[in-house]
Formats: structure tokens, C-alpha cells, sequence
């Protein structure tokens, strides 16, 4: 074939999109949607975080299968799965919150899900051995919590603080500690101390979560903050957490002798509590809003503190 004849990549990709039947896009779209692609994030930073607590993450470490295998497992994996068990347990409280969402509007069916989530749980133990075998004893707790946060009788998004908790440390702490298994193969005391410490954090921030789905929560007798304190003290309540996990991460490293970077964690609070600001004189409203503008700054800081724990 000449040279500059053959198709190129986006074009046969362009080709392969357009030969799949509207049928299938629209099912691909709804596990898309099921999966929620935007969730994977923080339990990706969490992994990189784990891994740059060792010395062996360097920045030839950009093209480590390593990295790349176990942020496909933090993410789309485990963390989609997780999204999907939600889904499938509260399709209820869906079907008054968000009735669009995949499973209560019918465009994913209850067995359909049953065998896709079987499937990924699977593929996310695969994933895990490949990388270390004692992740996978933390991504069968991931799975594990993912069934008690959501599935009843226990259900523990029901209980204030305990539903929340189970998610950051999930979120958190899990692949924080997966990071540091695949790249160092063991755990340190101190890195992880640092990492509950963004648990704490991430407790509060998924509070503003909460402030979204206000009737559905009241009508399902969730006791969410917001529910329990009301939403003005909810809010606050959230917000304190929120801070305070960070500050202690940063009194941590100072405590460690790391001054310096206790201050750089300690920079990366400021532009979130002002934020916080607007999204305290109305959480319902800015809920959605502050997070698109602060969560960065969280995961900046826990980069940051990460880095500055190295061994």
C-alpha cells in the first residue's frame, strides 16, 4: 500500500463506533454511566499516593506496568464495581433521587447487572495478585465494604459517620496501601499514619455528598450529617472534619521534623476553605460546585505529604 493511503487510527476508529447499532451505544453509555467514570479519581490519586511514598517511584516508574495496571484496578475496576454494587442496592432510594440513573429507568436490568458486577469483581482479583499478592486480601475488604455500606439489612450509609468512614477508608487508605505494596512490597507505619489521616479528611469531604439527595435520604430513613444535624450544622460539621484531617496531616510531618512540607500541605487548606466559604452560606445548592473546585487542592496536599514520607 502507498505510504499515506492507509486509514488512520481515529478513522477506523471513527468506522468501528459507526457500525455498532444505536441499541448498543445506548448500552455501553448506561454502564458507563453505572460505572461513574468521575468516582475512579480520587481512588487513583490515592494509588499514585501509595506508590510515591516509596523510593523506588521514579519518574521512569511513568511507563511501570505497575502503575498503570494498578490504577486500572483502583479505578475502573474495583472502584467501578463498587459504583455498581450502589447502584444495583439502592435502586430504591434512585428511583425517588435520580430515577434516570441505569438500573431504576430499565436500561440496565437487575440480572444484567448481577453477572457485569460478578464479572469485574473477577477481573479486579486478577488485577490484584498480578500486582501483590496481599492486595488482594484488600481488594476483597474493598468489595466486601462496598456490600455492607449499601446492601441491607446492614447498611451502613444508614448510620451518621459509619457510611462515610467505610467509604474513605475504601477510597483512601485501601489503594493507598495497594500503591505502596506494589511498588515497595511492604507497608510503612508512618506513610500510612498519614494516609488515615486523609481518611479523616475524606470522611468530611464526602459529607457534602450528602446535601444532594436530601428527600430520597429522608423518605429511605438514610441519617445522613445533614439529615441528623440539619443542613446548616451539617455542613459544618463536614467542613471541620474536612480540615482537621489535613491539619493533622500536616502537624504528622512537622512532628517528624518535616516542616517544610508540613507548610506546603498546610497551603494547599487555605484555597479550599475559601471555597468553603460559598459552599457554607448554601450546601444544597453549592454541593456540587464546591467539589469541582476544591478537591484538587485535597489531592494536591496528599500528594505533597506523601512525597515528603519517601522511603
Amino acid at each position: 500500500m502507498k505510504e499515506g493511503v492507509a486509514p488512520s487510527s481515529s478513522f477506523r476508529l471513527s468506522k468501528t463506533a459507526a457500525r455498532l447499532s444505536p441499541a448498543m451505544r445506548h448500552k455501553i453509555a448506561a454502564w458507563v454511566e453505572l460505572l461513574k467514570p468521575v468516582t475512579w479519581i480520587p481512588v487513583m490519586c490515592a494509588y499514585v499516593a501509595g506508590a510515591l511514598c516509596s523510593l523506588q517511584f521514579t519518574p521512569a516508574s511513568l511507563a511501570d506496568w505497575r502503575l498503570w495496571l494498578g490504577l486500572l484496578m483502583s479505578g475502573p475496576l474495583i472502584s467501578g464495581t463498587c459504583q455498581a454494587m450502589n447502584d444495583y442496592f439502592d435502586r430504591d432510594v434512585d428511583a425517588i433521587n435520580e430515577p434516570y440513573r441505569p438500573i431504576p429507568s430499565g436500561r440496565i436490568g437487575l440480572r444484567e447487572a448481577t453477572i457485569g458486577i460478578s464479572v469485574l469483581c473477577g477481573i479486579t482479583l486478577i488485577a490484584a495478585y498480578l500486582l501483590h499478592p496481599w492486595i488482594v486480601a484488600l481488594a476483597v475488604v474493598g468489595i466486601v465494604n462496598a456490600h455492607l455500606y449499601s446492601a441491607k439489612p446492614i447498611k451502613l450509609k444508614r448510620i451518621v459517620w459509619v457510611g462515610n468512614a467505610t467509604v474513605a477508608g475504601s477510597y483512601i487508605l485501601l489503594p493507598w496501601m495497594s500503591g505502596e505494596l506494589a511498588f515497595r512490597g511492604r507497608l510503612s507505619w508512618t506513610a500510612t499514619a498519614v494516609a488515615v489521616c486523609y481518611v479523616i479528611a475524606s470522611v468530611g469531604s464526602m459529607t457534602t455528598n450528602d446535601f444532594k439527595s436530601l428527600a430520597g435520604d429522608a423518605r429511605m430513613d438514610i441519617h445522613t450529617l445533614p439529615q441528623v444535624f440539619g443542613v446548616q450544622r451539617g455542613a459544618w460539621l463536614g467542613i471541620f472534619v474536612l480540615d482537621a484531617g489535613q491539619f493533622a496531616a500536616a502537624g504528622l510531618l512537622a512532628a517528624l521534623g518535616e516542616w517544610f512540607w508540613a507548610l506546603f500541605v498546610v497551603a494547599t487548606v487555605f484555597p479550599q476553605m475559601w471555597f468553603q466559604r460559598t459552599f457554607l452560606a448554601d450546601p444544597v445548592g453549592k454541593a456540587v460546585w464546591y467539589n469541582a473546585h476544591a478537591q484538587g487542592f485535597l489531592v494536591l496536599g496528599m500528594f505533597l505529604a506523601a512525597w515528603a514520607v519517601r522511603s
